[in-house]
């Protein structure tokens, strides 16, 4: 799998250049002024807007720095299924291929989304963090390239946005804008793995009365706890086969 970036909105949406790139590979890289070669890429937000059905839909996610616009179509039908459970507005995490449309001052950068899920604000607050690092190491790189020293990447980089040491500070500004929005005791170690048949039984303990709920229902309940809509539904399955719930009537599920 290829790897993936991590870039602010502001960066990315300033976008204007892509850049082939000559692996033998399909696509291209799409270059941001702070010096970002992004092809995938892994982004946190808030999920403001929702628009579309079907087989394509939009959206917007906003990071401390600006807004991502994102596009799902059927050519990843889970996402677009999870994308269509998902009220804004939520925290979520996306992973996708990073797109230029147009060229020059018309030209607007856009995520292809692969993958989508609901996550909370330590998760969000924690991408802030790891993003503003690999950004300031860019721009690092990109002040050091200025006096001469920098490889074939961060060279084109400046040459396509005619980067200056103005430019430099004002980035760098847009990081610590991010970094002040990030809870000052925030740690990795809040985050723990928890299985998907878990996180959707705790989901629907709260969930449905008497006759119990709608499996469309149980499925809307395990995205809006961090599930894909792919994983709800397998959860689901190993919750029936292990007992833990039953069908009291066609397409309803009670707990046990």
């Amino acid at each position: 799998m290829e790897p993936v970036d991590r870039v602010f909105a502001r960066d990315f949406s300033a976008a204007r250049h892509t850049v082939d790139s000559g692996d033998g590979r399909d696509g291209s890289y799409v270059v941001t002024p702070a010096g970002a070669w992004c092809r995938r890429l892994f982004i946190v937000g808030a999920l403001t807007e929702r628009r579309g059905s079907g087989d394509v839909m939009q959206a917007r996610i906003a990071d401390p720095t600006g807004t991502f616009r994102v596009t799902v179509d059927w050519q990843s039908p889970d996402a677009i299924e999870t994308l269509g459970y998902i009220e804004p507005p939520a925290f979520v995490a996306v992973t996708g291929r990073a797109t230029l449309t147009g060229s020059g001052p018309r030209a607007y950068a856009a995520v292809d989304v692969e993958a989508i899920n609901v996550v909370d604000r330590t998760v969000r607050d924690l991408w802030v963090q790891k993003t503003a690092g690999a950004t300031l190491d860019r721009l690092e790189a990109l002040e050091k390239a200025l006096g001469g020293d920098g490889d074939e990447r961060v060279a084109t980089a400046l040459r396509l946005y005619g980067t200056t040491e103005e430019d430099i500070r004002d980035m760098a500004g847009m990081v610590r804008t991010a970094l002040a929005i990030v809870r000052p005791d925030i740690t990795p170690g809040d985050i723990a793995p928890v299985a998907g048949r878990e996180i959707l039984l705790a989901a629907l303990a709260d969930e449905g009365g008497a006759r119990g709920i709608g499996i469309d229902d149980a499925v809307a309940a395990g995205v809006r706890s961090g599930l894909s809509a792919r994983d709800a539904r397998a959860a689901l399955e190993e919750l029936l086969a292990a007992g833990e719930c039953y069908q009291p009537a066609s397409g309803m599920i009670k707990l046990i």
